[in-house]
């Protein structure tokens, strides 16, 4: 990937961005990171880049006439290249922001600076705006810098094993405790289970703890710790509710879409179409043999006694360990955990199942 920062101070990037894993992966050419001088596209002798606002106020704001020109000389020297505002307004960088942002070929990050730069930028000449959080920064410098390494971070090869990205903190809710020697330390123990080499259970406690420090310090993460666990099923769906149910399933991030398939000849026409993240099984009496040790929930299609509400079943599960199938449109499962409707509709309306979605995976 190639990367561009416009800035008014391009030495602060020299130390940052050839140490640790971005220098070397800066070495490896698997990303190239240029810092440009935003004043050698002044044509003035003092190399403004900034001026008093209209209508008065405080501070200085950066001059369009400048950032036009280096944004066009970066889009010709990366052509597809997506150009980033750092501003306190844009959108929150986050773990799914850095891994698309991953997908593109090139990027430039414009920093601004002073009071701010002048709104015709953002409006007309950059294709996002990007902020790391509710603060204010003295600069767009900072900023960037942790923007790269986000998002650098996903890029195939800068990290050694792949699976250090895929546990990483928010993108699977918030760490499990980690321990190395000595095992004991000012009377301070290692758990137990760490140390007796049953690698099963050392999985089972990671996921675990991971799960209880995520519900204890960041309970808006849970619905992502259980869409990476649960599987959404339909029985001998139409066509086109299973097409929405899909795009659903992809955009909360759930496990897997499974759509059981009565009759064999059509099972095996819903097969050649299946597209991730759907699957296609057989009976869903022969698909619950497969999926035994699951935890089974059944969103209702009207309210009834004993069911329970989507905050609370979030809860339950995120304690538990192993996989979550919710089966929706059919008559609930024996021993399935009944989940209260969001919305009171036929068991086939799209909609329903889509705002119970929203309601136990959305992140906000």
């Amino acid at each position: 990937m190639q990367l561009r920062v416009v800035t008014i101070f391009p030495n602060f990037f020299d130390s940052c961005l050839g140490e640790g894993l971005l220098g070397k992966a800066a070495g490896k050419g698997l990303v190239q990171i240029d810092a440009v001088d935003l004043r050698a596209y002044t044509d003035d002798k003092h190399r403004t880049v900034d001026d008093e606002p209209f209508g008065g106020g405080a501070g200085m704001v950066m001059k369009v006439d400048v950032w036009d020109r280096a944004i066009a000389d970066a889009r010709a020297a990366l052509p597809g290249a997506r150009v980033i505002l750092l501003s306190p307004q844009g959108e929150t960088l986050s773990e799914d922001v850095a891994r698309r942002l991953a997908r593109e070929k090139a990027l430039v990050f414009c920093c601004g600076r002073y009071e701010g730069v002048d709104e015709r930028v953002s409006a007309h000449l950059v294709d996002q705006e990007l902020s790391i959080g509710d603060y204010v920064l003295t600069g767009g410098e900072a900023a960037a810098l942790v923007a790269i390494d986000a998002i650098a971070r996903k890029l195939p090869g800068v990290v050694g094993r792949s699976e250090s990205v895929d546990t990483d903190t928010f993108t699977a809710g918030l760490k499990h405790p980690q321990y190395t020697r000595p095992a004991t330390y000012k009377g301070w123990e290692t758990p137990a289970v760490l140390l007796g080499g049953d690698h099963r259970k050392i999985a089972q406690w990671r996921a675990e703890q991971a799960a209880k420090r995520t519900g204890e310090r960041r309970p808006d993460l849970l619905g992502r710790v259980l869409a990476e666990r649960t599987r959404l099923t339909l029985v001998d769906p139409p066509k086109a509710l299973a097409a929405l149910a899909q795009q659903a399933a992809a955009a909360y991030g759930l496990r897997e879409l499974a759509v059981c398939v009565t009759d064999g000849d059509k099972r095996a026409q819903w097969r050649e179409k299946a597209q991730a993240p759907q699957r296609v099984y057989g009976p869903l009496a022969n698909a619950r043999r497969r999926w035994k040790d699951n935890h089974f929930v059944h969103l209702a299609a009207q309210s009834g006694p004993g069911q329970v509400a989507p905050g609370e079943i979030a809860r339950q599960l995120v304690d538990e360990t192993g996989d979550i199938t919710l089966t929706w449109g059919i008559s609930p499962p024996a021993g399935a955990l009944i989940a209260a409707p969001v919305l009171e509709r036929q068991p086939y309306e799209i909609i329903g199942l889509f705002a119970w979605l929203e309601r136990v995976f959305g992140r906000g």
